[in-house]
């Protein structure tokens, strides 16, 4: 039987990733219920956050939301929450960046998916993308990861 994914060591990886980039990369994760949970041993009152992650790199500062799937076909969209989905319209309509960095777990493969591209399924009815149909969008700095 497959180990459960929690995205917690999808997580970590996508720090390690950015931590060897030294100087050149910022990334401020942000507080969710399972954090509060560990640090508190019960569930407190947490607002929906946007994203995982607030992040900047080389000057370029985008809001990133992290996901890890065993599907081996597709990416999901019922892997993303709704009040994400609603922040990331928002944050793109206000001129910001927001990304979906998605581990492929089942050939362990990352992808550096823009929003804008998620969006513009949904609208044509879709529930996911196939692998296929990201390969342009693999994230080059996941070679990184030690």
């Amino acid at each position: 039987m497959a180990k459960k994914n929690t995205g917690k060591a999808s997580e970590q990886t996508f720090e390690e990733i950015h931590d060897t980039l030294g100087k050149r990369a910022y990334y401020c994760r942000l507080v969710d219920a399972a954090e509060v949970r560990g640090r508190t041993g019960r569930m407190g009152h947490v607002r929906p956050q946007p994203s995982d992650y607030i992040l900047v790199v080389d000057g370029k500062t985008s809001f990133a939301e992290v996901k890890s799937t065993q599907n081996e076909t597709s990416f999901p969209f019922s892997l993303l929450r709704s009040k994400q989905s609603a922040a990331a319209k928002m944050i793109l309509g206000a001129g910001g960046s927001y990304f979906v960095y998605l581990h492929d777990l089942t050939r362990d493969r990352w992808f550096k998916v823009p929003y804008t591209l998620i969006q513009i399924v949904k609208d044509h009815g879709k529930s996911s993308i196939p692998w296929a149909d990201l390969k342009e969008f693999k994230w080059a700095l996941a070679g990184l990861a030690s």
